[in-house]
């Protein structure tokens, strides 16, 4: 029981508890702080959690058992932001915000990282929050005690903020939690406010017109306020000696200005009449004759600080007409009680109950009040990657998963919520050619955080498809069928994450691509595989033919790579050196040699092993001169440009690429050859089998396999099931 020792010493409760002037002194040394409503106390959350290299939001993408990361949703970020800032102009939350997005888009994760950020904040001193309860002391602490003479012997107490549990008799809770500058009656308080801020003129206009400037203490509080006021015949300081300032600290799990409201139907604020409670009896009979009422409900509970409502739209909507009012006052009237409400209201609700709503003759009432943020699936396979990060790392017991796996999984679910684009949305005729053409797994590599264009684009098409990449992204965002809404859910590919460890040890893309073609025979199950199809959009199982290719091309460069036969020439200058030379023969001229800086004759072998190398099989006379014909042709239609002449001469870059290629299949086919013997010998623990493969051989297959696996991460398992899923497929 050591600890007991320690937390005792660790406890500092006493900075906890302050009597209203000790507040007031706090309030004196940072008076900005302790004028912040719920809008504002959000915001400067946001900003304390800050930004990571990348522009994004700290509060968002840190891990959390609570609440998880929410990855690339930035632009919802923004727009909250945008919310706040201008709820800061209106003075109060004058707008409801609903997160609309299709099921497992994270609407309910921003929430919980938001009341999360707000939970944390609120244990700081840059994000600390006061409140106040009544204390009643027993007659003995107000009248004095009986000394030796018979006489009272008054005690001199500034305030019972202090006072030991013995000596109080009763305490009476701020229900809705009020700021403890609302105690200062409205023209003393504005006046208190004006000296403080002065120096601030921005800040000061926007409290302004914020109820701590304006408002007031809710009904109980100001009841009580009054009376004890009444009863020291206006002696304002004697009033405030029943003050206990406290620390006010967000908790979601304790429902302390953190609240969820679920869809099930319950009223979310009501009254109780307290005034005859027994424990109440004890109060000064200035307090016994008020008709006291105790407030209770979400609202109340939430009450300076945020409020969600959980699939709203769920709920009948008599369930929350009263935050019509609500958002247009900023207060709500609880059985006849109106009250001042400093609340951030949030609300989630799907596309189909939105569509419902839309239907229901009030929509419109509710329209201008509620403020509608889409959250659609993300369309950033990178950012979606993450999501399933610590999945994957705590699968990686018993199962592991290659490169590419993960990716190819992400991508499939990016293309499965993307739309082909419309040339009827573009203006530029040659951005629209391109844009037109793109393939599904093309524009998903477009969207994501490297923009990756499509390598078959030439330079120009390059640049305009560069310059147009936020034309595509914004295409259909005001579209009733805008990309992100529909498509595979994360939360399904989190049960594929976890069914694919069930299959399988050993996880590659290959395995993905299997899993996902059973997957889309399943279109009872999921609403994309009913989609028609245009071209290769909305086409599921085009996707995964695009996919395992571009898998089996980024797996193939790795392959020779790790067999040393990686292609390190530069074509552009090996194709104009052929040319150059080549223009020197037909023209009859010497060439200049840029190292020695002389003029010499062609190289005739350079010009032949060129030659040999693309399998010429053509006259090379009749070949070279088309090459010239092509290069004069243009210069014309090119005047004052750069040559680029892998761009002018594709078809020469492409057979020798080719070249290199059949060079490189001969050694892969031995290894393929050789494999089969490599993993038997692997298999034969006890050496009975007897050795195939002479040291040379066993040593490349040695070499690559450990080259795999120290320069790209995969096992020796993944390594050698990819290995001979490459041969069979292109080899």
């Amino acid at each position: 029981m050591d600890w007991i020792e320690v937390a005792n010493e660790n406890s500092n409760t006493t900075n906890e508890i302050l009597s209203f002037y000790d507040y007031m002194e706090l309030f004196r040394k940072d008076p900005a702080k302790h004028v912040r409503p719920s809008y504002r106390y959000i915001s400067d959350m946001m900003r304390y959690f800050g930004t990571d290299e990348h522009g994004q939001s700290k509060l968002f993408t840190k891990e959390d058992s609570e609440a998880p990361p929410v990855y690339g949703q930035e632009k919802i970020i923004s727009t909250l932001l945008q919310n706040l800032r201008n709820f800061e102009e209106e003075g109060f939350n004058n707008k409801f915000i609903l997160l609309v997005g299709p099921n497992g888009s994270s609407k309910s994760s921003t929430v919980k990282k938001i009341m999360k950020g707000a939970e944390e904040y609120s244990e700081t001193d840059e994000g600390a929050l006061y409140t106040f309860e009544w204390v009643f002391p027993i007659n003995n602490v107000v009248k004095g005690t009986l000394g030796l003479t018979g006489k009272h012997e008054p005690r001199d107490v500034s305030s019972f903020a202090d006072l030991d549990d013995k000596d109080i008799t009763a305490i009476m809770p701020s229900e809705l939690k009020d700021h403890p500058i609302l105690l200062i009656p409205t023209d003393y308080r504005q006046k208190i406010i004006e000296d403080a801020l002065a120096g601030n003129e921005e800040l000061l206009e926007l409290v302004r017109k914020s109820y701590l400037y304006r408002g007031d203490l809710s009904k109980r509080n100001k009841m009580i306020y009054d009376a004890l006021l009444k009863n020291y015949k206006g002696k304002h300081n004697e009033v405030l000696k029943h003050i206990r300032v406290e620390r006010l600290k967000i908790s979601k799990r304790y429902s302390s200005c953190a609240v969820t409201i679920e869809p099930q139907l319950h009223v979310d604020a009501r009254m109780q009449q307290i005034t005859m409670d027994k424990r109440l009896q004890t109060l000064p009979p200035s307090l016994q004759s008020l008709n006291l009422f105790s407030l209770q409900g979400e609202v109340v509970l939430a009450n300076r600080g945020i409020l969600e409502f959980s699939d709203l739209l769920k709920r009948p909507l008599d369930a929350y007409k009263y935050l019509l009012m609500t958002m247009e006052t900023g207060s709500i009237n609880i059985g006849g009680i109106l009250t001042q409400l400093d609340i951030f209201f949030i609300g989630t609700s799907n596309e189909v109950h939105l569509a419902a709503f839309k239907q229901h003759p009030d929509y419109n009432s509710f329209k201008g009040r509620f403020n509608f943020i889409k959250v659609p699936y993300l369309l950033d396979y990178m950012e979606e990657e993450k999501i399933y990060k610590k999945q994957t790392e705590g699968l990686s017991d018993r199962t592991k998963f290659e490169p590419h796996a993960l990716t190819a999984l992400c991508k499939f679910s990016i293309m499965t919520r993307i739309r082909s684009c419309m040339g009827k949305h573009y203006d530029d005729a040659k951005l629209t050619a391109i844009v037109t053409g793109l393939t599904p797994l093309e524009k998903a590599n477009l969207f994501s955080g490297k923009r990756q264009l499509p390598d078959r684009l030439d330079t120009e098409q390059r640049q305009i498809l560069k310059h147009g990449i936020d034309s595509i992204k914004h295409e259909f965002e005001n579209d009733n069928l805008y990309e992100g809404k529909f498509g595979i859910s994360p939360r399904d590919i989190k049960n594929i994450l976890y069914r694919l460890s069930d299959i399988h040890k050993t996880v590659t893309f290959v395995e993905v691509i299997e899993y996902l073609g059973r997957l889309i025979q399943k279109k009872n199950e999921y609403d994309f595989l009913n989609m028609s199809t245009h071209g290769d959009y909305h086409n599921p199982s085009r996707f995964l033919e695009l996919i395992k290719n571009e898998c089996l091309d980024q797996f193939d460069k790795e392959l020779r790579e790790s067999l040393g036969l990686v292609d390190d020439r530069s074509y552009e200058d090996y194709v104009k050196r052929y040319i150059e030379n080549v223009n020197s023969v037909i023209k009859g001229e010497k060439i200049k040699n840029n190292v020695t800086g002389k003029y010499e004759d062609a190289d005739q072998y350079f010009i032949k092993e060129f030659e040999s190398n693309i399998n010429l099989k053509e006259d090379p006379k009749i070949f070279r001169s088309h090459l010239i014909s092509k290069l004069g042709a243009w210069y014309l239609d090119n005047p004052k440009q750069q040559i680029v002449y892998k761009t002018v001469f594709p078809d020469v870059v492409e057979r020798l690429q080719e070249s290199f290629r059949n060079e490189q299949k001969k050694v892969i086919r031995n290894i393929s050859q050789n494999l089969v013997y490599f993993q038997a010998e692997m298999n034969d623990s006890k050496n009975k089998m007897p050795q195939n493969l002479n040291k040379e051989d066993r040593g490349q297959i040695q070499t690559v396999l450990e080259n795999l696996s120290t320069k790209f991460g995969y096992s020796q398992k993944g390594a050698f099931e990819l290995i001979q899923f490459m041969i069979k497929e292109r080899y």
